[in-house]
């Protein structure tokens, strides 16, 4: 995520607050509060993402958004006490709770399955600090899925998904290796 990239994200959430603050009859401002002071958006991306294997296969990346969920609900208490009204400390979580809605379905990459397949290929040889050749892995990734899958699977279509996968910053590329460079959840 670049630093505009996280600016425009940190104006979306403060949007999208400002909206589910209304809709809660709190304060417009209350929203953007809430993004101000719990919620870091970091443009670097220092931590490395996830990705969950199964039925909807997704990678998450996370590192970029850090929510304070135990800083936001004692200012929940803190403001309800100020405004003397009790029933807007369950407007307010609820607001906390879009925000973090909002903050997991935007970090959220789904995977196709062929994408999924490619990505289990390369945990399970391991292709994390070790790297795997990239002519040697089309090979062996075309034999794999045709030992699995019973049917072929195109040169072309194995070098489209990884194109795809470093795209997306699942994989890189370092002296003509493959590297994973997500941490790999589940199974197919």
């Amino acid at each position: 995520m670049t630093r505009e990239e996280a600016i425009e994200y940190d104006n979306a959430l403060k949007h999208e607050l400002e909206k589910t603050a209304l809709q809660y009859d709190m304060a417009e401002t209350a929203g953007d509060y809430l993004v101000d002071n719990f919620i870091t958006v970091v443009p670097e991306d220092a931590r490395k993402g996830m990705i969950f294997l199964g039925e909807d296969s997704a990678s998450y990346k996370a590192g970029n958004v850090k929510i304070d969920l135990k800083k936001a609900l004692i200012a929940g208490l803190e403001y309800v006490a100020s405004v003397n009204q009790p029933e807007s400390i369950f407007n307010y979580i609820q607001m906390t709770i879009v925000s973090v809605l909002f903050v997991v379905k935007s970090v959220k990459q789904e995977i196709g399955k062929l994408e999924a397949q490619v990505i289990y290929f390369l945990h399970e040889r391991g292709a994390y600090e070790v790297g795997i050749e990239e002519e040697e892995f089309i090979c062996a990734m075309q034999k794999w899925y045709q030992q699995r899958e019973g049917g072929a699977l195109e040169r072309k279509d194995v070098q489209k998904i990884i194109h795809f996968l470093q795209e997306i910053k699942v994989i890189v590329f370092d002296d003509g290796k493959i590297f994973l460079a997500e941490k790999v959840y589940g199974k197919l």
